[in-house]
């Protein structure tokens, strides 16, 4: 989820599981500090919390629970239609924002549910998808997840103590929905989440349907607050956006060549190497080409530099045998890599690189041996070999990492159409999104191989477009600002 918001939290959770609850409390002046705190490292921050909760047609519950098979379809389809009227109050929304139930779950969870239990017909369900996995194009995943985990019969008693009576019926008398909306929940986080999720043991959160219980309100807010500090993976309590969105339109665009003027005169002074990680699609190369362009700096390019096409022969060959060429690929790459980095530094010039190097140890050898593509001799072999090159190798001075939604990768393969990553070469469930559980700790591993010791910077592609002139004003600036902290005394 994207737009102005420094940090987006879904507030997830079986129904009667205290999401109203929680999220309500969190926005009190008794409770609000605990949240807000997470922005102390960002002065430009808004201090605000804002609530967004489920918002659906009036009568379009009570219809679902009178007749589940007649109303399932349509209920599911209004509830996705308020998800969208929703995210376009979350790209609108700076500070805090906690949003209750979002539109993952809903597939994953309740969607899947009406199909299970017989509420939704094959067709219905067909349709039902495509529409889920259009909305996701444009609807990115949270943050990060509060997921209010909560026995059935403690969810049973909740629901009957509150009284609703189209609830009793189907959720109280009977145990089957809330068991199997319980079961597609565990699932949903074990196999279909990638930003981090922060599990509450909730069989407190409502001690008393009138009653909120603070003393343990505190201690769930406290300990989300913490996880979340902890959990460094969670990249968006960084300097954001913010004064570049609100920028007259011509005042951003010269602000953005000041600082690229800056940046350049800065890059020329000494030579350093400034290199770029991230998932497959996610736009490595073309922020390699457009800030090599814009500090006039020398790229390093994977792929041809002109027409981004697939020249590696061994590349192209892997893509289309992975079992066959996987091994003798990454040696090859190896050597590649650092060779192009050892070559600009000799001549004294600054560059920058479109693929890290250390991500191929980090991410792609884990990724291949979890696959069975490489044996765990050959595992070992690679990772020995990655370290004692990395030894004798430049180091760069500024990494940028990209982070994105799996879906957003793949998207964005298909759109640029390279025949071997379509025939067969990556895949959103089989790559896709394992890389990018793997890169979600990317940040914390990548210092561990010696050859990056200087700052990080995390871009989150969903709110970063580096084809915009006010946006690379943005990475601009925070470039610049690395670099000059790194050389601070």
């Amino acid at each position: 989820m994207g737009g102005l918001a420094d940090l987006v939290i879904g507030v997830s959770g079986n129904i009667g599981s205290g999401k109203t609850t929680l999220i309500q409390q969190a926005r009190t002046p008794e409770f609000r500090h605990i949240l807000l705190g997470l922005l102390d490292e960002n002065p430009s921050a808004t201090r605000e919390i804002t609530a967004l909760k489920e918002e659906v047609t009036k009568g379009v519950v009570e219809a679902f629970y009178r007749d589940p098979k007649a109303s399932a379809f349509l209920a599911q389809i209004n509830f996705f239609n308020a998800r969208l009227r929703r995210e376009h109050l979350v790209s609108k929304t700076p500070g805090i924002v906690l949003v209750d139930r979002p539109i993952q779950e809903d597939y994953h969870v309740f969607g899947k549910a009406q199909r299970i239990l017989d509420h939704m017909s094959p067709l219905e369900f067909t349709v039902y998808e495509e529409n889920f996995r259009e909305m996701t194009k444009i609807i990115p995943s949270p943050d990060v997840y509060v997921y209010l985990k909560t026995p059935v019969p403690v969810l049973q008693q909740r629901i009957k103590l509150r009284g609703l009576p189209e609830e009793q019926e189907r959720l109280v008398e009977d145990s089957t929905y809330l068991e199997t909306l319980h079961n597609l929940y565990e699932d949903f986080f074990r196999s279909h989440v990638t930003c981090p999720v922060i599990e509450i043991d909730a069989t407190k959160m409502e001690s008393h349907p009138e009653q909120v219980d603070k003393r343990y309100t505190r201690e769930v807010l406290v300990q989300i607050a913490d996880e979340i500090r902890r959990r460094k993976s969670v990249p968006k309590l960084t300097p954001r956006l913010g004064k570049w969105l609100s920028y007259n339109p011509t005042e951003a665009v010269i602000e953005s060549i000041s600082l690229e003027d800056q940046l350049r005169d800065y890059l020329q002074q000494s030579s350093m190497v400034i290199t770029i990680a991230g998932n497959i699609g996610l736009g490595k190369t073309a922020w390699a080409r457009i800030l090599s362009r814009g500090l006039q700096i020398q790229g390093n390019f994977e792929l041809d530099a002109h027409s981004d096409e697939i020249d590696d022969r061994l590349l192209h060959d892997f893509l289309l045998d992975k079992p066959r060429y996987c091994y003798d690929l990454q040696k090859h790459l190896l050597s590649k890599r650092l060779g192009q980095r050892k070559k600009s530094v000799a001549a004294g010039k600054s560059c920058i690189e479109d693929r890290t190097p250390e991500e191929d140890p980090a991410a792609f050898h884990a990724l291949f041996r979890q696959q069975g593509l490489l044996t765990e001799s050959q595992y070992d072999y690679l990772q020995i070999e990655s370290r004692r090159a990395y030894r004798d190798s430049p180091s760069s001075r500024l990494m940028i990492v990209l982070q994105g939604s799996p879906e957003l990768s793949w998207l964005r393969i298909q759109q640029r159409s390279r025949p071997e990553e379509l025939q067969g070469g990556w895949q959103l469930e089989r790559d896709l999104r394992p890389l990018a559980k793997l890169y979600e700790a990317f940040p914390q591993v990548v210092t561990g191989y010696g050859l990056h010791q200087g700052p990080l910077l995390v871009f989150d592609v969903d709110r970063v477009d580096i084809t915009s002139r006010a946006h690379q004003g943005f990475v601009y600036e925070q470039m610049l600002k690395a670099l000059k902290e790194m050389s601070t005394p």
